[in-house]
This record gives C-alpha cells, structure tokens and sequence, in this order.
C-alpha cells in the first residue's frame, strides 16, 4: 500500500509544479508589457514634438516641459539639429503647483525615472530566491544568449546627444535603443526618438529623446512571479495532506482487507473465520462485500466437497463390506458350488451398485463444473416436454402411464441447456413411475406463475413424510423398501435440485391432489 501512496502523493505533486513550471514562460507578458509601455513613450514624444513649432525651439521646450511638472513617468530631452541638449525633464524646476502636490517624478542615478522603494522587496524574499533563481539559471542554460546593451551612462554628462535613435531621428526617421540601467538597477532603459518636423517637407528641426526604464515591468514580473509562488506552496501543502488523506482513506482500507483476507484460512488451507470486511458505502465497500461474498462461497463450496466425500465414503462402505465377505466365503474350500455361485452374485450385484453410484457421483459432481460453460439458449416448454415424455411408458413399468397437461396458452420460453432439462424432467418422472401401481397414471402439467413456468409431476403412491420431504433432495437419500433401495443411488433428486438452481430456479415436494405425492420444478421466464 505503501506504493499507491507514494503515486498518489507524486501525482499531486507534479500537478503542482505545472503552473510553477509557467514562471518561465513569462516572457509573452514581459513583452506585452514592453510594448505597451514603448507605445506610450512614442505617444508622449509625439505630443511633445507637435507643440513645438520651432521658431524658438529652447525656449518652447523649456515652456512644455515646464508646465508638464513631472507628470509624466518618461524623462523626456529636446536636442536641436545638431543635437545638443537645450532641453530635459529631469533637470526643470517644478511650478508651485506641482511643489504643492508632489507629483513630480523621482530620478535614478542617471536621470531616469526610478520605481518607489517599497516596490523593490520581492525579489528580495527568501521565497522567492529559492525558486525564481534555479529557474532562472534553467533558463539561462536552455535559452541562446540574449544581445549585449550598451551601457544606462551613455549620455550621462553629455551635452551632445548622437546615439544611434537620435541620428536617427534628426534623419527623419523613428529611432529605439535599449541600454541598461544604471544605479544598480538589474533592468533596462528604452529609449525612443522622434524627429521634430519643420514647416517645410523634410525639415528637421532637432529630436524628442523619451527614456525610462523598465524596472517598473520587473517589479510586476516579481510581484506576480511571487503570488505563483505562494499559490503553487499552500497548493504543495494542500497536495500533501490530500495525499495523506487519500492514503489513510484508501490503502489503509485495502491493507485491512489484505490482512484478513490473509487471515481467513490457516496454512492447511481450513477456514479460521468468516471474512467480515468493512462497511463502507463506497467502491472500497463493494470490494469488500465481494471479498465476503466469495468468502462464503468458497466455504460452502468446501463443505460441499467435505460432505460430498464423507457421503461418498459412507455409501461405499456397505458395497465394499459385502463384496469383502462374500469373497472370504467364496474362497472357503468347504463351500458348496451352489452356494460359491451365489455368493459371486452378490459380488457382481454389489459391483454394478457401486458402478450406479460412481456414474451417478460423476454426474453430481459434474453439474456445478458444466452449468456454468454450457451453452443455453431459449427452450419453448410446451415443445421440450413432450420430448423428454416420449420415453413412457418406462421398460421396468410398463404397466404405469404419463399423461401430459398444458396450461399455457403461447409459449413457454426459458434459457436452458436442453438436454439438461430433459433430466431434470425425466428424474423426478422416473420416481412417481416407480412409486405408483400398475395401471396408475403420472401426472405432468405445465402452467405459468408470476415471472416463472412451473411443472408438476404427481403420482398415486404412497406420497412422503412431510419430516422426510427436504432429505428427500439430500445425496444418497433413499425412502424405498428394503428390496428396491439397492436398484436406486438415491441422486435423482439432488441432480434435479442442482440443475435448477442452476438455472436461477428451484424446486419442491408437497402433496398430490390424488393422494400421492407432488413435485414442482420452476424455472424463471426467459
């Protein structure tokens, strides 16, 4: 049980680090993240560019980004044609209405808008640390090597800016750059540049140079890559307690019933105890009730088999005892021939008696095995009956007939195997033929009731004790006077009983209607 318990508590566990697994997939949200935020960059530097009109580009530059007050998250420059600085947000004074407010952005090291201090602690958490860096060295190792940025101090104490975007856009083109923070920061700067366009087509007056850094994305990225964290450690935790009470719900139960199930029979293989199993209202329930359920039949099956022998044994005493003296007087030379001559009669009669009895044990012990591998099929009753009464008159009593009755209007259809039915027909038959007097008739009649066919075979004999009438279907069991007992095994019955219960059916023995005894075989409807 130990096994299941580990796959259980292992399954529940690889589920958990599925969505843990997702914090290195995490780059389709970095980069939506980037684009938006270069979007809103190019859209700060487009506004700024269109109000200036350039007959005074310093002095409007000043004026906007003056009344702008650090409003904006972006560090926003204005270079002229050649590209010198006559412009930075990060360097205005702020109006007395943005002192009074405090809205003014804060800058890094490099003049770049810098996240708010508490914002930088949860990359810091040991938490984090201990998942997001494996995975990160994971990443690393299965990624190609991402491209080398220039350094976030390129332009720090320049008065002429002509990086590569701001070329670009004194060209008249759209220019981007990313370069690395500076300050300590473990981001980058975008940097985006729009060219200030003249009256006159094709004439540049200078650049908007819009910076920021992307630091603020990270600090989404660690918050969220955190809130994973904690979700996939309480899941962890729910994983295993759901293990554990898994285990203690189902191996603990299936332990308990391998445990008795072992301990239902000694090593001689002899039953100790009934099989109890659990309780339960659930599958483990079922299995335990089919555990019972099989635990009780094999003990009736083993006392079958017990009986069954000891049966066998007590019936074959008698013939083995009268074969053993008759053949000591036999060889007794005083014996006259006569008298050997009879005695070897007996030997014989005896012989054939335990020749009955074997073929009729074989039969009996052969039912249970073949019923159920035996082909059944539909079997009208108003058909096969007839067939199996064909037979009568009977070679030993001639003098008694059958008569057939038919109580059921269509057909009588049952699932049996045909030819079985046809003995168990013919068996309890054969008694009421032996039982009743010369000129007497049996009785067969056919009719319905409820979900079932019955047949009733009555005699005028002698009828049965109602104390005897269940030993009657007992092995070996014989109520014939002392002279025809031996003719008989006394099985008849018992295969009859078999057969039918067989079959889902049963059968009985009650009084006849004229004084003798009756036998009633039911069969379920097909």
């Amino acid at each position: 049980m130990r096994r299941l318990s580990v796959r259980l508590l292992a399954f529940n566990i690889m589920l958990i680090f599925l969505p843990l697994a997702s914090l290195l997939y995490l780059d389709t949200y970095e980069t939506q993240l980037l684009d938006t935020q270069e979007g809103s960059m190019i859209q700060q530097g487009r506004i700024l560019a269109s109000a200036l009109t350039g007959t005074d580009l310093a002095a409007e530059a000043a004026l906007v980004l003056g009344r702008l007050g650090g409003r904006v998250d972006s560090r926003l420059r204005v270079v002229d044609a050649a590209g010198r600085l006559i412009a930075d947000s990060a360097t205005m004074v702020p109006s007395a209405e943005t002192a009074a407010t405090g809205t003014r952005s804060s800058y890094g090291a490099a003049g770049e808008p810098a996240a708010p201090v508490d914002s930088r602690k949860a990359n810091e958490r040991a938490l984090y640390r201990t998942v997001v860096y494996p995975l990160n060295l994971l990443r690393r190792f299965l990624s190609p090597p991402s491209e080398a940025y220039d350094s976030g101090e390129y332009y720090s104490g320049k008065n002429v800016l002509l990086g590569p975007e701001v070329v670009a856009a004194l060209e008249g083109r759209y220019g981007a750059v990313t370069r690395l923070s500076s300050g300590g920061q473990v981001s980058v700067n975008l940097y985006s540049a729009i060219p200030i366009v003249g009256v006159a087509p094709g004439d540049v007056l200078g650049a908007v140079l819009v910076s920021r850094s992307t630091y603020g994305i990270l600090v989404k990225l660690y918050a969220l890559r955190l809130d994973i964290i904690r979700i996939s450690v309480v899941s962890l935790v729910a994983a295993a307690l759901l293990s554990l009470t898994l285990s203690m719900t189902i191996t603990s139960p299936i332990g308990r019933l391998k445990s008795e199930a072992e301990t239902v029979l000694d090593s001689a293989g002899r039953f100790r105890g009934r099989f109890t199993g659990l309780r339960r209202k659930d599958e483990i329930g079922d299995l335990s009730r089919a555990l019972s359920s099989l635990s009780e039949r094999l003990e009736k099956r083993i006392a079958y088999i017990d009986g069954f022998t000891a049966d066998l044994l007590h019936e074959l005493k008698n013939p083995l005892a009268a074969i053993r003296g008759a053949t000591e007087l036999a060889l007794e030379a005083e014996s006259p021939n006569d008298e050997r001559t009879s005695l070897l009669e007996r030997v014989r009669d005896e012989e054939r008696r335990m020749e009955r009895l074997l073929a009729g044990l074989r039969e009996m012990g052969g039912i249970d095995n073949r019923l159920d591998g035996e082909s059944v099929q539909p079997v009208d009753l108003r058909e096969l009956v007839p067939v199996a009464l064909s037979r009568y008159p009977h070679r030993d009593y001639p003098m008694v007939g059958v008569r057939f009755e038919v109580g059921v209007d269509r057909p009588a259809l049952v699932r049996v195997n045909p030819d079985r039915l046809v003995q168990a027909i013919t068996n309890p038959v054969d008694n009421a033929v032996s039982f009743s007097r010369a000129g007497a008739t049996v009785s067969v009649r056919l009719y319905e009731r409820g979900g079932a066919y019955v047949i009733d075979v009555d005699d005028v004999g002698p009828g049965i004790a109602e104390a005897s009438r269940n030993k009657a279907f007992d092995r070996f069991y014989s109520d014939r006077p002392e002279g025809e007992s031996d003719a008989h095994s006394g099985l008849g019955l018992a295969i009859v009983k078999a057969i039918a219960a067989g079959y889902g059916g049963s059968c009985s023995i009650g009084d006849g209607p004229r004084g003798g005894c009756r036998f009633s075989l039911t069969l379920p409807k097909a």
